[in-house]
């Protein structure tokens, strides 16, 4: 982001092959970073049931109708995935009518 920023002011660099594979290598740096933080996340749930405390399936959520929220979350999702789909689609015939 920052190496981006300051190519707005010397926008020589942006023909250079070292920025151009800067930005190839941080392209998938948002999708790890997203997963690292999942990842924390859930390892940091587990040490009480790691260390025999309580049992996993102890720790499951108790809650009746939990399901719904999952179903709702995977429609709003198919629907998202669907419209991205779509536009793109859209986007890349035009581009392609040029």
């Amino acid at each position: 982001g920052i190496i981006f920023l300051i190519s707005i002011k010397k926008k020589s660099w942006r023909q250079k092959k070292w920025f151009l594979y800067a930005f190839l290598v941080a392209t998938p740096l948002g999708f790890v970073a997203l997963e690292a933080g999942w990842f924390v996340t859930e390892l940091g749930r587990q040490p009480w049931i790691i260390n025999g405390i309580m049992k996993t399936k102890d720790a499951v959520t108790p809650v009746q109708g939990i399901q719904y929220s999952f179903y709702l979350y995977m429609l709003i999702y198919i629907g998202l995935s669907i419209t991205v789909y779509w536009l793109m689609n859209r986007q890349i015939k035009k581009l392609n009518s040029l």
